[in-house]
Parts: C-alpha cells; structure tokens; sequence
C-alpha cells in the first residue's frame, strides 16, 4: 500500500509530520479495511479559513468533487487519479481531518467549465462566474513557477467524490 504526497500550491505545509497521518491512517483502514490501497494526501483550499470551511462542506455532503492540473500531476510526477482511490484530506496545517475517495473520474478542459462540472463544488464557488476566475487566479499563481498560465485548452480533471471516513 503505497502514499502518494499529492499536495500542491503554496501555503499549505507540503510536508506535513506523517506520524499523526500514519495513526489516523491505521484507525482508518481497521474502521473500513476496505481502503487499504494506494491512496493519496492532499491540502485544499488556499488558507486556513476556506480550507476547514472545505472540509465542512464535504462533511455535510455539499461539496461532492475537486479539480486536478494533469499539467501540475505530470510536473510532480504524481500519478492519475483514478475511481476507488482514497484520499486523507488534510487541515491547512497538516492535519488529517477525512478521507474521501474517488467514484468517477471526467476530463474537460478550462475553457469547457460551467454549471454542469462546478455543481460538485462548494456551495459559494458553484456559479461559474464565480469559479473561473477564482481557480484561474490560483491555478495562474501555481503554475508560473513551472513556467505555464491558464489557458482555455488546459486539461482539467473532474474528480467526483464521496466521504468515507471521518472522526
């Protein structure tokens, strides 16, 4: 069973102390056997405060999916990922707080996204009007270090989610 260190961005500590990920990981796994797979360990949101407002929309099944750069998995070298594969959500700090797991994976592009793929998203962020701009900004801020911009070509993943596990 591998770990695969999928966080991205700034801000978030990259390298969070894996003892606390590793204990959770093992209630985790004797909770629902299950999930012992390869599974991956992700930040979202872009500080402290969105971050476990997040979080509470997952847990209160309002926000259903995220969103991938393949440009950004290809840079890192982080492997695709792909329907049953779990991932520790953790705190803008850290922390793991849950894990979800992935149920269907959709490709489209930047200049594709609407309504129909920003439903999955937290309720302030679902209207595109909103979206767009707001993970353009992010995502132009991530991707200037490996040289590349938000284009309307840019491949997007489309990761639908459900919480299977929270404490």
């Amino acid at each position: 069973m591998k770990r695969i260190n999928a966080i991205l961005g700034g801000g978030a500590i990259k390298n969070p102390d894996l003892k606390p990920i590793d204990d959770y990981w093992n209630r985790v796994i004797e909770s629902k056997p299950e999930l012992a797979v390869d599974h991956q360990i992700r930040s979202i949101g872009i500080d402290e405060e969105t971050t476990g407002l997040i979080i509470d929309f997952i847990k209160d099944g309002e926000k259903v999916g995220t969103f991938s750069l393949p440009w950004l998995m290809e840079a890192e070298d982080i492997p695709d990922s792909h329907a049953g594969q779990p991932i520790i959500l953790l705190s803008y700090d850290g922390k793991p707080e849950i894990v979800v797991q992935i149920t269907k994976i959709e490709e489209t592009t930047f200049g594709e996204i609407d309504y129909e793929v920003t439903k999955i998203d937290g309720p302030p962020v679902r209207d595109p009007e909103i979206w767009i701009p707001l993970h353009r900004d992010y995502w132009n801020n991530v991707l200037e270090s490996y040289g590349r911009a938000c284009t309307d070509d840019m491949p997007v993943i489309v990761e639908h989610f459900e919480l299977v596990y929270s404490e």
